[in-house]
């Protein structure tokens, strides 16, 4: 091919691209620019809905962001709210979607999850969030904004950012200490005197207060090794903390070398009958057991390894004394 041809084919091409570009139907459907772009150090709330959820509040406290749901709370650790605030601040449309079934990218009743974020009682953005897809291999998401007409089509995964509840946000974590930590630790049962142990490191024995008896260093670390293992159980909402008294079952009090103290408390809950508002629920028990922590004392746990707990707190224990 001679050169001129090369020219007048570079030419032609040129021009179908631009030709293309300046076309109405090019420029009704690619759309890119930040389509969400809010000033995040104007955020006081963020409220997401999700169906057969209730309304998850996320707000600026003077102490941090905090996350409420039905009537409860949790502290939101830096780390979670950050992806929230980074997304908010700059969501870049691809292109517009011309569909007549919105229900199919996912803004059916059932699906779409929707945004509203407020400085004060200002509303700053407003926004529905359906289907995650992938556009030209890239992550991309379905949303749909108050304030423009249409579905939009945008850059990376949203929906997983926002698709919380409060647990996503609460720590489960019960204990959190190295056991070799410990110096002395007391047990305390329903119906007994507390007895309290203290590490000779003369002997590497736990000399028992009181009594001439003593435990082996290896059984009270193997014993201590345990209490990692109740981490990450379900948080037990429905005890009713005014009933600690009536239901304590054993208390474990763990001495830090550095002077620390750890307190955990175990309580025996099995109800012989069902709370009117619980049944309504669809709940149809309780937890025989349930557990609480010093280092987490916002929360109540229902550890679903009943053996393990016991293990803890139970005939393990009597071994020791």
């Amino acid at each position: 091919m001679k050169n001129k041809h090369l020219v007048l084919l570079f030419l032609s091409v040129l021009a179908a691209g631009l030709l293309a570009r300046r076309s109405p139907w090019f420029k009704a459907n690619i759309f890119q620019t930040d389509l969400i772009a809010v000033d995040t150090s104007a955020i006081t709330q963020v409220s997401i809905f999700q169906s057969g959820q209730p309304e998850l509040l996320l707000e600026r406290t003077e102490a941090g962001w905090a996350a409420v749901q039905e009537m409860r709370a949790a502290t939101v650790q830096p780390e979670h709210i950050a992806p929230i605030l980074e997304m908010l601040s700059a969501v870049r449309s691809i292109r517009i979607v011309k569909t007549t079934r919105p229900d199919t990218l996912g803004f059916s009743e059932k699906t779409r999850l929707q945004v509203v974020v407020f400085q004060g009682k200002k509303t700053l953005d407003q926004f529905e969030i359906g289907y995650q897809t992938y556009e030209n291999d890239q992550p991309a998401t379905f949303i749909r904004l108050n304030r423009h007409e249409g579905i939009y089509l945008v850059e990376q995964f949203i929906r997983n950012v926002f698709s919380k509840k409060l647990d996503d946000f609460r720590e489960n974590t019960v204990a959190r200490f190295a056991p070799p930590q410990v110096r002395a630790f007391e047990l305390e049962r329903r119906d007994s005197m507390p007895v309290f142990f203290q590490k000779n490191d003369s002997t590497a024995q736990w000399d028992i207060s009181g009594r001439p008896a003593s435990v082996p260093d290896d059984s009270v670390q193997t014993w201590l090794q345990m209490f990692a293992r109740l981490n990450g159980n379900p948080f037990a909402d429905n005890f009713d903390d005014s009933r600690a008294r009536e239901t304590f079952f054993t208390g474990i009090k763990l001495y830090l070398s550095n002077g620390d103290s750890l307190i955990f408390k175990v309580f025996y809950v099995k109800p012989p009958d069902l709370p009117e508002e619980i049944s309504s629920a669809g709940l149809t028990s309780l937890p025989v057991y349930v557990l609480h922590s010093s280092q987490n004392p916002s929360n109540y746990f229902a550890p679903k390894d009943t053996a393990l707990l016991r293990r803890v707190c139970g005939p393990n224990l009597r071994k020791l004394h």
